[in-house]
């Protein structure tokens, strides 16, 4: 199955940029492990691994207990490596009971791309950013091939050092970078930021490419400005709502960030030989959601208001 087919089955719009992922004659993916960046939309366990705390309804409807995912179910990340054919992914930072075999997850919830400034416990704001993430990857691969180089027992539980070239890394971060400092900063002052972000985004890519990672997958921002938590908490008045509610100035922010990042993974595809960089529109698809929920199965009278509170 093509990375299109398997994206097309969960509602995601994938852009190639060449040269594009060319399935085997089989008709299967190639890849043998995922390597995950991200925050909480893609953290499987990482931050309550760090920080212990989590408590229902997390996982209650498919995993019927808390198992790390800042949701009731499971995420993307989970449904890709289903379609692959792979287990769940295990969060880098969870020393118990972990399978690195087939990948590891170094996203945390609450993440950003860049650096933060701040603390956790002063702001919320997760202390493994992006930079950090890769460095762990970086420590991981070198313990992979130490341990194997020596024939360790404790390579058991990790992947062949030949995975690297084998996986596919995927990158679903920045929303935190963009949502973050919002309320505080305003819409002007954080796009100031977002060419950071896109470049911290480049040369990580750069980076994993040098350790053999040759196919990376990049979701783009999703339109937080239909988010209910944002309309309530973001300032706004009513002439920049759009016929459904959301928030025009907000979305046309991320427009612009998703535009600039699209542009950024085609000039890096230009420098890495042999090298597959897809970009994948989270957000078309995600707005689409919000402005016709009930055209997808979705039978909410308006995606844009909390259930409750």
């Amino acid at each position: 199955m093509s990375l299109c087919a398997i994206f097309g089955h969960y509602l995601v719009f994938i852009v190639v940029l060449m040269p594009t992922l060319v399935p085997k004659s089989d008709g299967k993916c190639a890849f043998e492990a995922i390597f995950n960046f991200g925050d909480s939309n893609s953290d499987t366990g990482g931050f309550w691994a760090a920080f212990p705390a989590q408590a229902p309804p997390n996982g209650m409807t498919y995993f019927k207990r808390p198992v790390g995912r800042a949701t009731d179910g499971r995420l993307m990340i989970d449904f890709l490596a289903q379609a692959l054919g792979l287990p769940f992914l295990s969060p880098y930072l969870q020393s118990i009971g972990s399978d690195y075999r087939h990948g590891a997850n170094f996203a945390t919830l609450a993440s950003t791309v860049l650096l933060p400034n701040t603390s956790l416990f002063v702001t919320g704001i997760s202390p493994f950013s992006l930079a950090i993430q890769l460095n762990q990857m970086k420590e991981f691969k070198v313990k992979v091939d130490e341990l194997h180089s020596k024939g360790h027992k404790g390579a058991s539980n990790l992947p062949q050092p030949d995975i690297f070239g084998k996986a596919i890394y995927t990158f679903y971060i920045g929303q935190n970078d963009f949502t973050s400092n919002l309320a505080s900063l305003g819409i002007g002052r954080v796009k100031q930021s977002l060419p950071q972000v896109v470049s911290q985004i480049a040369s990580t890519i750069k980076v994993l490419y040098g350790l053999g990672g040759r196919t990376f997958l990049v979701l783009n921002l999703a339109p937080v400005g239909c988010y209910p938590a944002f309309l309530v908490e973001l300032p706004h008045n009513s002439s920049d709502l759009d016929a459904f509610g959301c928030m025009v100035s907000y979305n046309n922010a991320v427009v612009d960030y998703n535009n600039m990042l699209k542009d950024a993974l085609h000039q890096t595809r230009q420098g890495l030989h042999n090298a597959n960089l897809i970009y994948v529109d989270t957000h078309a698809v995600l707005l689409e959601l919000f402005h016709h929920p009930t055209s997808h199965g979705l039978f909410f009278y308006s995606t844009c208001l909390a259930c409750c509170g």
